[in-house]
């Protein structure tokens, strides 16, 4: 059961249909008090009544200190939060969110490209919103099905013609070969999406120019080959314990047996809930966070060890 130490109790205070499968919801606290700040591409992890956990982009605006706007799909194959939120969350009923982390920044640019599909709209406009705001040179390409599959249509159009709609039954397939293609030098390539265009972007960011750069935000994890699970021991430095890790356990069982408590969320190496500081041996990182022994950081939920011990500051 995911615990609520250090999680900011909040209340639904609006639900708004977006779209037939998309939902936002803005959140506030209970006395209406100023929230944590965040920036662009920022994300919450919210607890539900069902204590079911996930992390959500925020897309309302930075500016606002008194409350935390999400989006939500309506997903058919739901692991549980997107069938309850749809079905029976309700203006007034009480959420637990973690303060907002950013894994998806804003970096700066001469020129900016931003590519969103489906529900990947929304870290994305809230950078679009951010740099419409500074007067950065920028344009957004908006893949979907069909035009009522448009969220937030109106803060979109407000946005000017910077904002390009692809409906895909009406125009195709995009091409993300000729899209990368066409970008200019200096102009930096932000995309939030489902697993087939990131992958795809992934494919041919090789013809974006030399002083470009693709940043990706994933709702799945890279699929990759990974070395066979074997045994291996933790030792953990802050609370000066040593935890076997047996084949069939994760890393991030392995420490909640022995009473050791890291937050996570996604338990798929996506979303950084669980990110715990890795002080020694080599790790194989099995995150979709483009993670190395460099970042002097592990995931638990999905990393394991390539040496025989590991050494956390847990």
């Amino acid at each position: 059961m995911h615990s609520r130490q250090g999680m900011l109790p909040l209340v639904v205070r609006e639900l708004t249909a977006q779209t037939p499968t998309i939902v936002s919801i803005r959140l506030e606290s209970e006395r209406r008090e100023p929230l944590p700040p965040w920036e662009p591409g920022a994300h919450i992890d919210v607890q539900l009544l069902t204590r079911h956990e996930r992390q959500y982009s925020l897309c309302g605006d930075p500016h606002d200190d008194r409350s935390y706007r999400i989006a939500v799909l309506r997903e058919e194959l739901s692991r549980g939060a997107s069938h309850y939120i749809h079905s029976f969350l309700r203006v007034g009923a009480r959420v637990y969110a973690r303060p907002p982390r950013n894994l998806f920044p804003l970096a700066g640019a001469a020129s900016y490209l931003l590519i969103a599909a489906g529900i990947g709209i929304t870290p994305i406009l809230a950078m679009a919103r951010h740099l419409a705001s500074r007067g950065e040179d920028w344009r957004l390409v908006y893949l979907v099905r069909r035009s009522e599959d448009v969220a937030f249509a109106t803060e979109l159009a407000a946005l000017g013609e910077g904002v390009r709609i692809h409906a895909s039954s009406e125009e195709g397939r995009l091409d993300t070969a000729e899209l990368l293609t066409a970008v200019r030098p200096g102009t930096d390539v932000y995309a939030c999406g489902p697993q087939r265009l990131l992958d795809s972007l992934d494919d041919h960011a090789v013809l974006l120019p030399s002083d470009s750069t693709l940043r990706t935000e994933r709702f799945e994890p890279v699929r990759k080959d990974f070395l066979p699970d074997t045994p291996f021991t933790v030792t953990c430095a802050r609370s000066e314990k040593t935890v076997e890790v047996p084949t069939d356990s994760t890393l991030l069982l392995a420490l909640a047996k022995a009473d050791i408590e890291v937050p996570a969320s996604c338990l798929r190496g996506v979303c950084g809930t669980c990110a715990v500081p890795l002080l020694g041996g080599r790790a194989e990182h099995r995150d979709s966070l483009g993670t190395d022994d460099g970042s002097g950081l592990i995931y638990p939920c999905v990393s394991r060890a390539i040496d025989t011990t590991l050494t956390l500051d847990v």
